[in-house]
């Protein structure tokens, strides 16, 4: 949606443009050289609503050669020669002329009659905005307008200023659109509708098409919205205006014009162009890289379309957002990117879909597919996506999940992303998807990817079993199709006992490569193992639908060994007195904590046990963090060959860890 920030009096009365060729390619119509008599208009509603946009309109809106474009043209030329240069682009369209507080009687008298004369010399339409409805936009950043009866006073000055004149009036942008929001008060809503009825029939009756405030397509839906007009009295008015001030594109305001039109009768519709040519720019102030629209023209091509307007003063500030001046003034730089960025050609361009297909990933029983789609032919319903899978169709799906990303990028609405499973069988596969289109600009092509589909049962391999320091060493990789994103849980079996249970967490980037799962799938573990032949196996726990699946299992013959361990350190550490730390165990037995003799001189003096904390052994040979010992022997004093060594547990016998001199104080 948008708001409107209040607009300055000398921003407002200004009437804008004189029509010349400009950007290369693009010309202006050319004026009518004599004046030519205002013809005579309906001044039923049924007439009004029955009339041709050509008989009303005439050769199109009136350009003021004293409009606020060519007005800062002329004060720029000597100081600021770009800006100038911008400002003479815009003013060489017409703009229309907004009414309000600050045009009141002569000034309201003068700026009326000043525009219909210029209109009536070159035969066409002087279009203008009232925008002084009570409580304009409920205390909002328009906050203002007169009250009841001065704005029904005033407004009878103006019609009666236009009666017998070739004129339109856009009726108070936002007066409608605003309604029903926590700021605007019942009371409020039914002062408005009774206000805009009387507006829009006193216009019809002097002849005038008077157009309602219908907001814009990305603000409230089209059923609501003409719930509001024909309270409003939008069946006594020629209809209704959309996207004023704002970016929405030209086919994206069409298609919720249309069926807005649709629910109230047919109503015709004109829309707001001046900064459109970029479409939406993530914000209604001052949006940043917007563009110069399709030039005002009138259009008669058999829809309820009558015109596209600048109905917004190209160059002009909406306020202070954005590093802007406050709201109405001149802004030179903005101007100049509105030129820059413009496009003031074809007003609707055949628009196919447009969106992206952001996932396609193999998943338990099938393939994972996310994206996007809208069409700006109509915003308001989510497309039909089309997946082909192996050049067959397979399934269409409805781009209708809320996606508030998509709408803060493009201005579309938030219902138009697509998220599902393909069923597919194990395997790889090509997947094509296709956002098909909702009016006459075709289809989309979103691309193919490939993807590898999975059962929902784990997939898992049992590489290697291999003899280790501490045991058996197990190699291998696991997945769970359904839980990817989540490492599997993994059973280890040797001999048909389990021995250990393990996450498949390791890193094999392999793995990421061929089946796409990502690259933490790997099993690498080590598990008891004594000497002897042994049957290792590995099951995979399953996640969600499916069953526990084992791979084929692999036999390794353990030889029988002696301990492993190293003697750390050996000190004295007090009179008669020896210290001694290192770590041992036996792979015979894993779990059992060994006994390591201290011996000085041939004879043992001690003995230790290898049941301390050493977790950086198990990292390393993972036989178990408790096989640490450290301890204190006596021995006579002087310079002595301390030893130790590991006693073995099984057939391999015990393990010398080595001597060391050292002097026993």
């Amino acid at each position: 949606m948008h708001r409107r920030p209040f607009r300055s009096a000398s921003v407002a009365a200004a009437v804008l443009g004189v029509s010349v060729a400009v950007l290369t390619g693009i010309e202006a119509p050319a004026s009518a050289s004599a004046s030519a008599p205002a013809p005579a208009h309906p001044t039923t509603a049924d007439a009004m609503r029955a009339a041709s946009s050509s008989s009303l309109l005439g050769a199109g809106p009136y350009r003021s050669p004293t409009s606020e474009a060519a007005r800062n043209a002329a004060l720029l030329a000597a100081t600021d020669p770009a800006g100038a240069a911008a400002a003479r682009t815009i003013a060489q369209y017409p703009v229309a002329t907004w009414l309000g507080e600050w045009t009141q009687g002569t000034a309201l008298a003068k700026t009326i009659d000043s525009a219909v004369a210029g209109a009536e010399q070159t035969g066409t339409t002087a279009v203008f905005v009232t925008y002084a409805v009570p409580d304009r936009d409920c205390g909002g950043y328009s906050a203002g307008g007169f009250d009841e009866t001065t704005y029904d006073a005033w407004v009878d000055q103006i019609v009666a200023r236009l009666d017998g004149h070739r004129a339109a009036v856009v009726v108070e942008p936002d007066s409608l659109a605003m309604l029903s929001n926590a700021a605007c008060s019942t009371v409020l809503d039914e002062q408005r509708y009774r206000i805009l009825a009387r507006e829009v029939a006193a216009f019809t009756a002097a002849g005038i098409p008077a157009y309602l405030d219908a907001g814009n397509s990305n603000w409230v839906q089209p059923a609501v919205m003409a719930a509001r007009l024909e309270r409003a009295g939008v069946r006594k008015a020629r209809g209704f205006f959309t996207n004023v001030a704002n970016y929405y594109p030209t086919s994206q305001e069409r298609a919720y014009a249309q069926k807005v039109s649709a629910a109230t009768g047919g109503s015709h519709y004109v829309i707001d162009t001046s900064r459109n040519g970029q479409g939406w720019r993530g914000t209604w102030c001052n949006g940043p890289g917007a563009g110069l629209g399709t030039t005002p023209r009138v259009v008669a091509d058999g829809t309820a379309l009558d015109a596209l307007l600048w109905v917004k003063t190209p160059g002009a500030s909406d306020g202070t957002c954005g590093g802007g001046p406050r709201a109405g003034t001149w802004w030179s730089s903005y101007a100049q990117a509105l030129v820059a960025n413009a496009r003031l050609g074809a007003p609707v361009p055949d628009t196919a879909p447009r969106g992206a297909v952001e996932l396609v990933a193999g998943t338990g029983g099938g393939i994972r597919l996310r994206g996007w789609a809208f069409d700006e032919d109509d915003p308001t319903q989510p497309l039909a996506v089309r997946v082909v899978l192996d050049g067959a169709p397979a399934v269409t799906i409805s781009a209708g999940a809320a996606r508030p990303d998509i709408d803060r990028a493009h201005g579309v609405g938030s219902t138009h992303g697509f998220e599902g499973t393909l069923p597919a069988a194990e395997g790889a596969h090509t997947v094509c998807v296709t956002a098909v289109g909702v009016g006459v600009g075709g289809d989309t092509d979103l691309g193919c990817r490939a993807a590898h589909a999975y059962r929902h049962d784990p997939t898992l391999a049992l590489e290697a079993a291999t003899v280790a320091t501490a045991g058996i060493a197990v190699r291998g990789w696991a997945f769970d199709g359904d839980t990817t994103a989540t490492p599997t849980t993994v059973v280890v079996r040797v001999d048909g006992r389990d021995v250990a249970t393990a996450t498949a967490d390791a890193l094999r980037a392999d793995i990421g490569r061929i089946w796409g799962v990502g690259d933490r799938h790997g099993i690498a573990l080590t598990v008891p193992g004594g000497a002897g032949k042994h049957t290792v196996c590995v099951v995979a726990r399953n996640t969600g639908p499916g069953r526990d699946r084992a791979a084929p299992c692999r036999t390794v013959t353990v030889p029988a060994s002696a301990p492993v361990g190293h003697r750390d350190a050996v000190t004295s550490s007090a009179a008669r007195r020896v210290s001694v730390a290192g770590w041992a165990f036996d792979r015979d037995d894993v779990s059992a904590a060994l006994r390591v003799r201290v011996s000085v001189g041939g004879r043992v003096v001690g003995t230790v046990t290898a049941n301390g904390r050493r977790a950086d052994v198990d990292r390393v040979h993972g036989g178990g963090r408790s096989h640490g010992f450290s301890g204190t022997v006596a021995v006579a004093s002087g310079k002595r060959s301390v030893c130790l060594t590991a006693v073995g547990v099984g057939a391999g016998g015990d393990r010398s860890l080595g001597c060391t001199t050292v002097t026993v104080r």
